[in-house]
């Protein structure tokens, strides 16, 4: 949109604002640090940096600037990545439209000059179904414009928020399109019409259109071949009469000046025909499209940037599912998801003091997946070396070194020895880590050829694996046990199949060395190996296996086996061997996948890359309203913080057993001195589901006598100053959704909230 048209200030929806406030940093940094006789010089970085130093100030300034400047390493790329992602999401649909808006107004172009021989009025029309991801709505129309402009159409893009008149919106259409040309032909505008198009006093109508499009044309060599594009962005936003009446003048202009219209609508198609009268979409030549492509692309962000260890810091199962909420259960915001993500990278950096040990991964130049393991580029301070024994998964990790292995002269240098920790075993555990995460990432691709193979019914989204991967062992998973049935009932070609699809995964995948990626001494070539020669050759399996003879007879099918093996009902050939090495392969299918898919809990300093901080993410992007409001209306002392409005007692000591007793009894207590809408909101507390209107009144006038017979105690007060004050505070409460009238009782209101 042009600068003329934009406005100044723009929010997506006023629910989802977050405001920083940045910290003073506790030490100053120009001064002297503590322990060094040299004074730190003032660079921007420090000056700007609203990062402090962790562990109660005895963090390192050097890891305090390191964590900053990974913050940017990792984000920006990431950020990009997504933006990418995004892009080629709706790509596919964009060029669509581009080719129809192309193709228009080709058949009924005339021999001569620009000229449009129209048989009857008829305006071009695309319609743009974009879900209800509305926050996404103005990035996905900038890129079909931009991608307009670059075929030579002139695209103007109007808001139904800056379009409440017809005036106004050929205003903002003709203000793009003249800021869309070169200068001289506004010259020469200038010359024709005698004043400059983009005055303020001059009359926008579709005729200064016609004149801009004919000198256009006229500066032109060879025919033009652009189009007028008008893109209404949110279509359900316009008033219908609008839209009727500019369909109708454009119509009548559609003869000289190609116009293609472009509708981007948010719920259905219907809501073409419930606004526009017929004879308007009579003159509409309407081609649908689908731009919805939200769920398409955050499964491809999730497996690129999740499953393809990408990145060094992944969530947990309860921050997973938070960010998938966010996505799923509100709006479909893809702009959301990746607020979401950048205040969770944003968060690690910032409170995380071990975060600068991400860089100790290095990523492939090719792939861009993690692969090498290096030193930490800073020396951890003692502090940092204590806080990573601390973790739960270290001490977990050094224990099981030591029944492995039975070196304790390892064991206790790890615990005594900062610089052994910080060169050896901190180097062991990154490397088991990243081989874990690459092993995390052959599993998950190898489940999805499972699942490729299952019946529709059973397919899963990549956003749904990821979860049932990091949420539960794997062993557990109800969606496995489904499949590895589907895996158990294969008939012998498609289990051939099946094991040529992992076996390609596995050799397109990185080499990981498996002894740190899995406890259990499992080779998946091997066994990938083992299963593919078990059906190429069941009998030599058979002979090995049989001790009573070389040709054991035939067993009789059952029932069971029947059920368990359909294809058995119309296959007689296959022999009991065969049906072994099909079980002996689903076997070693179900054992891969219990190597690669463990727990992330198994690995060391899971605690510190995997970020489970569900509940700020939560509090932080989901508003509560209401609870806001009834904390506000319930505690008003802690949100004006006066004294006035703070009830009389003891103060109690903090964990004593009157803590939640006087709690209560300050919930409860009514003072004279509260505003007006608390008075009336803890009352109404006391009532049942319909409250009446002349007691609530009453109750509310005892409580105010009170106040000015304390601050006033000369005058009376004015019954009709009471009854206002109690209205004043209805309507508020009616206006918050506490009460609304009821036709029940007319001087009753019905009580719409309960409980804190």
């Amino acid at each position: 949109m042009s600068s003329a048209y934009q406005p100044m200030d723009e929010f997506d929806s006023m629910t989802e604002n977050t405001f920083i406030v940045m910290p003073q940093p506790k030490n100053d940094l120009r001064k002297k640090s503590k322990g060094s006789g040299a004074q730190t010089a003032e660079t921007p970085e420090t000056k700007d940096s609203a990062y402090t130093q962790l562990l109660q100030g005895k963090e390192p300034i050097e890891s305090m600037f390191l964590r900053r400047r990974m913050f940017d390493a990792m984000w920006q790329p990431l950020e990009k990545q997504l933006a990418d992602i995004e892009k080629q999401s709706n790509n596919a649909g964009i060029s669509e439209i581009c080719n129809f808006i192309d193709s228009s107004y080709v058949q009924v172009e005339s021999k001569e000059r620009g000229q449009l021989a129209r048989p009857f009025a008829e305006i071009t029309t695309a319609v743009t179904f974009t879900g209800v991801n509305t926050g996404d709505h103005n990035k996905l129309f900038e890129t079909l414009r931009a991608r307009l402009a670059d075929n030579g159409h002139h695209v103007a893009l109007v808001e139904s928020q800056y379009c409440m008149a017809l005036p106004n919106m050929l205003k903002g259409i003709l203000e793009q399109l003249y800021t869309s040309i070169h200068s001289s032909t506004n010259k020469e505008m200038v010359a024709v019409s005698g004043s400059n198009p983009l005055a303020k006093s001059i009359t926008y109508d579709m005729n200064l259109l016609e004149t801009w499009w004919a000198l256009l044309k006229r500066q032109q060599a060879k025919p033009i071949s652009s189009r007028v594009v008008v893109v209404l962005q949110d279509f359900e936003g316009f008033l219908p009469t609008l839209v009727d009446d500019f369909v109708r003048i454009a119509t009548k202009y559609s003869s000289s000046i190609p116009i293609v219209l472009v509708l981007g609508l948010a719920t259905s198609y219907e809501c073409i025909h419930q606004s526009l009268t017929k004879p308007t979409i009579s003159m509409l030549n309407v081609e649908r499209f689908n731009l919805q492509r939200s769920k398409q692309c955050i499964d491809t962000a999730i497996y690129k940037i999740f499953v393809q260890n990408t990145t060094m810091l992944m969530f947990g199962a309860e921050a997973y599912k938070s960010l998938l909420d966010q996505f799923l259960l509100y709006d479909f915001s893809i702009t959301g998801f990746v607020r979401k993500l950048k205040y969770a990278v944003m968060d690690f950096f910032y409170a995380q003091p071990l975060s600068i040990l991400a860089p100790m991964v290095g990523t492939d130049s090719s792939s861009g997946r993690l692969s090498s393991v290096s030193q930490c580029p800073v020396r951890l301070c003692h502090d940092q070396i204590e806080l990573v024994r601390m973790q739960r998964s270290v001490q977990t990790y050094l224990e099981h070194q030591l029944k492995r292995t039975g070196d304790r002269h390892y064991f206790q240098q790890a615990i005594t020895s900062d610089v052994f920790l910080q060169e050896t075993v901190l180097l062991d555990m990154m490397r088991q880590l990243v081989s874990y995460r690459q092993g995390y990432c052959l599993g998950i691709d190898m489940f999805c050829e499972i699942q490729e193979m299952s019946p529709d019914t059973l397919q899963k989204p990549i956003r749904t694996l990821h979860y049932y991967g990091i949420s539960e062992p794997f062993e557990d998973c109800a969606h496995w046990k489904t499949l590895s049935a589907v895996v158990r009932r294969m008939r012998v070609d498609d289990m051939k199949a099946l094991l040529a699809r992992l076996d390609n995964v596995v050799s397109r995948s990185e080499p990981i060395d498996w002894r740190f990626s899995t406890e259990r001494d499992v080779d998946i070539l091997e066994l990938l190996g083992t299963a593919i020669e078990l059906l190429e050759n069941p009998e030599e399996d058979g002979k090995a296996d049989s001790v009573s003879s070389d040709e054991p007879k035939k067993r009789i099918r059952t029932r069971t086996d029947m059920e368990n093996r359909p294809f058995l009902l119309f296959d007689n050939k296959s022999s009991d061997r065969m049906l072994q090495a099909l079980d002996k392969c689903s076997t070693i299918v179900e054992k891969i996948l219990c190597s690669c898919m463990q727990p992330y809990s198994s690995v060391p300093l899971y605690e510190i890359f995997y970020y489970r901080h569900s509940f700020l993410l939560d509090t932080t992007f989901s508003a509560h309203p209401r609870a806001a409001v009834q904390t506000g209306l319930g505690r008003t002392n802690y949100y004006i913080n006066c004294d006035c409005c703070k009830t009389s007692g003891h103060k109690n000591i903090p964990g004593s057993s009157d803590t939640d007793d006087s709690d209560d009894e300050e919930t409860s207590r009514i003072l004279p001195s509260m505003h007006d809408t608390s008075i009336a909101y803890r009352l109404h507390q006391e009532c049942g589901r319909l409250i009446n209107m002349y007691d609530w009144h009453s109750a509310f006038s005892s409580v105010v006598e009170k106040e000015v017979a304390v601050l006033r105690p000369c005058t009376t007060p004015s019954q009709s100053e009471i009854q206002a004050r109690f209205m004043r505070a209805v309507e508020e409460m009616r206006f918050l959704g506490f009460i609304k009238p009821t036709q029940r009782k007319t001087d009753h209101v019905l009580r719409l909230t309960w409980g804190a």
